[in-house]
């Protein structure tokens, strides 16, 4: 108990000899990691409410879009997904500039800006036109002077119709186009209000199935696909499959030409990049889930690379679409290991030349060495004064040789340390015979 005292003390003791400032800038360091744990806790904890414009009510794009947020709000991934009804895809565009929602369903054909991306590819639409029989209408541009139930002005299905009459050349003869519901439109055809019924939808779809029933009406052809995908790149051709909406008699009858575009996920492109991709591989993930909810999740699928991409991929959706790309490195694999080799061929030519360089110039400084040990050993036995005075000049051109190979780096600061000694040595030893025989080197005096 004492020790356990005395511990206490020892540390209030320490803490008071601690400085006021010092103390103050531990509590604010505590207070700091606190605060940033507590900051990440939070980040970390937070689920994301994310908005989706899903269509209108009644509509095969909201009741998709109702599906994916089921599945995906029941599996606690970090973000909740509320779909909210709609006009169409020129609503929803406005809705995702002002920042309202998070994501939209929109036409692949609508009229965007920057500003909104692509996630991922719904499903295909196809350009529908039903008229009744009696009417006679069996081409488009046929229209002209006749009533015509179209789609409300917030879809991109109102601008789709009048982007066809533009190309047909009727688009001031159709003062009788008139924008309504999907349940006005059916109830103005079967009370012969309207001559023919324009829709941007899936074949087989259901409002259309229900329509057209057992009435005498008949499916139009929209051709020209190919031409109207020059003036508009989201659109291309394609087709109504046989008795898509009726088995017998089919209709239609054959394969119906027509012209289909894609149905987008979109986001806005400032949206998290990675909260992008959590959502994206969220739904592809679980992709047969969704289909037991709405058989059009089985058309899902990713967007197109860019160059043939009408709207730009959200880099969020184009990273989890890419995840499985080679990189660079896999790409140009021949490539990269044909310049290895060749590197690794010139590093061993290099390191070889660099070798025997190294070697040349050690050789060229043994043999000076050699020659500095020659000359001692004659210096010593020699008794000639000329002879030793020529030992002596010889002595002074062979550290010219190597101070001139110094200076062109033939010869190392270290081996030039080595022989400078060597050197020294042998030229002490010429100084000391020529002192033995009398003989003083004469050094030149200051003037005074």
């Amino acid at each position: 108990m004492q020790l356990i005292l005395s511990s206490r003390k020892y540390r209030t003791l320490d803490l008071q000899l601690l400085s006021p400032r010092l103390r103050i800038f531990l509590i604010v360091i505590v207070w700091l990691i606190a605060l940033s744990a507590l900051v990440i806790w939070l980040g970390t904890s937070r689920e994301h409410r994310l908005a989706i414009a899903g269509g209108p009510a009644g509509s095969e794009t909201l009741a998709l879009t109702q599906a994916i947020a089921e599945v995906l709000n029941e599996k606690n991934l970090g973000f909740r997904l509320i779909v909210f009804e709609s006009g169409g895809s020129t609503q929803n565009v406005k809705f995702l500039s002002e920042g309202r929602v998070s994501f939209a369903t929109i036409q692949g054909d609508a009229r965007v800006s920057d500003e909104v991306t692509a996630v991922a590819v719904l499903y295909q639409d196809a350009y529908h036109l039903i008229a009744s029989e009696d009417s006679g209408i069996t081409a488009f541009q046929e229209l002209a002077g006749h009533r015509i139930a179209v789609p409300p002005t917030s879809s991109g299905q109102f601008s789709s119709f009048h982007f066809l009459a533009r190309h047909y050349g009727i688009a001031g003869e159709i003062p009788d186009a008139l924008p309504m519901s999907e349940e006005a439109a059916n109830f103005a055809m079967e009370q012969g209000q309207v001559d023919a019924v324009f829709r941007v939808r899936a074949p087989g779809n259901d409002s259309i199935r229900e329509l057209i029933g057992e009435k005498r009406l008949r499916l139009v052809e929209i051709g020209q696909s190919e031409a109207l995908s020059l003036k508009q790149p989201a659109i291309s051709p394609g087709i109504i499959p046989r008795g898509s909406y009726r088995g017998s008699p089919p209709l239609p009858t054959e394969h119906l030409d027509t012209a289909v575009v894609n149905r987008l996920l979109v986001t806005r492109s400032d949206l998290d990049q990675h909260l992008v991709y959590q959502v994206t591989r969220a739904i592809f993930q679980n992709r047969s889930e969704i289909l037991e909810h709405s058989l059009l999740a089985g058309f899902i699928g990713p967007i197109a690379d860019e160059s043939s991409s009408v709207i730009t991929t959200h880099p969020g959706a184009r990273s989890w679409y890419d995840r499985e790309k080679p990189g660079i490195m896999q790409q140009n694999a021949r490539l990269v290991s044909a310049l290895l080799y060749v590197v690794a061929i010139l590093s061993s030519a290099l390191l070889a030349l660099r070798t025997h360089w190294v070697r040349s110039r050690r050789m060229r400084m043994h043999d000076f060495n050699k020659e500095l040990m020659a000359l001692a050993s004659t210096v010593r036995s020699d008794k000639d004064i000329e002879a030793l005075i020529a030992h002596k000049n010889r002595l002074m051109d062979i550290l010219e040789q190597v101070v001139s190979d110094l200076e062109r780096e033939r010869v190392s600061p270290d081996e030039f340390e080595q022989f400078s000694f060597t050197w020294q040595a042998v030229d002490a030893l010429v100084r000391d015979r020529l002192l033995l025989f009398g003989v003083v080197e004469q050094t030149p005096r200051a003037e005074t």
